[in-house]
């Protein structure tokens, strides 16, 4: 199955249409199943996205949303990316979703994983899995060097979440990430990423080079990826 790639001169013009584009899919998920779920990024990138979608007029209350990964921090700190979906797309008509969090109360991210994958399997497969690119080619938190990232990265894996540890990642070493598999076991995947940096990274691994996750997505025949790019 191949990405389609969707190309913008500016991140204003990409955000409109990705708002449109999601809210569609949205609302086909609540017309067909009568219910929808998202796995949403962290960073500052999809804010704009977010608060876009915050007030299109969706059945809210009957979309579950989580986060693709999170950092190990308190669910109040800036940095967490729960933070991040509760401040931007939460509130105004999205205000009625529910959301199920990564984080857990464990020490570290390895000890809570069996924890957070039973919360958030009742609301697989998602409908939208909105993931970021790194310009090393990591999507959520697999980072490539992280400890666990072998096993995390394995789309053949049985498990949906791990927890990683990656020495000077921003924010926290400490993450809790959807696995391969658990970004896989989507309905579909939307690959947002900005920069010329990235779009090299991306245009390698659509030819099939290196190792990086995002090249395990495009090589993938299971399920349709949609990447938004503006430089």
């Amino acid at each position: 199955m191949t990405i389609e790639t969707f190309t913008f001169i500016d991140r204003k013009r990409l955000f409109a249409q990705l708002g449109a584009d999601m809210t569609d899919h949205i609302a086909a998920a609540l017309k067909k199943r009568r219910k929808a779920s998202l796995a949403l990024a962290g960073g500052t990138t999809p804010g704009p996205l977010y608060e876009h979608l915050s007030h299109q007029p969706l059945k809210w209350e009957k979309v579950s949303v989580t986060v693709t990964d999170e950092r190990w921090v308190h669910p109040d700190d800036p940095g967490s990316n729960a933070f991040l979906v509760r401040d931007m797309l939460l509130n105004r008509r999205a205000a009625e979703a529910s959301f199920i969090p990564m984080k857990t109360n464990h020490a570290r991210p390895t000890a809570g994983a069996a924890t957070a994958e039973k919360r958030i399997a009742p609301i697989m497969p998602f409908d939208i899995c909105l993931i970021g690119m790194g310009s090393d080619g990591h999507i959520a938190s697999l980072i490539p060097g992280a400890e666990g990232f072998e096993a995390a990265a394995d789309p053949d894996a049985a498990r949906m979440v791990a927890g990683v540890h990656a020495e000077g990642a921003a924010g926290s070493p400490d993450r809790m990430t959807l696995t391969m598999a658990g970004i896989l076991n989507s309905r579909l995947i939307v690959l947002l990423f900005m920069g010329q940096e990235k779009m090299t990274t991306f245009e390698l691994a659509i030819a099939g080079e290196g190792v990086s996750p995002v090249r395990t997505l495009a090589v993938q025949k299971k399920v349709p990826v949609h990447a938004y790019w503006a430089p």
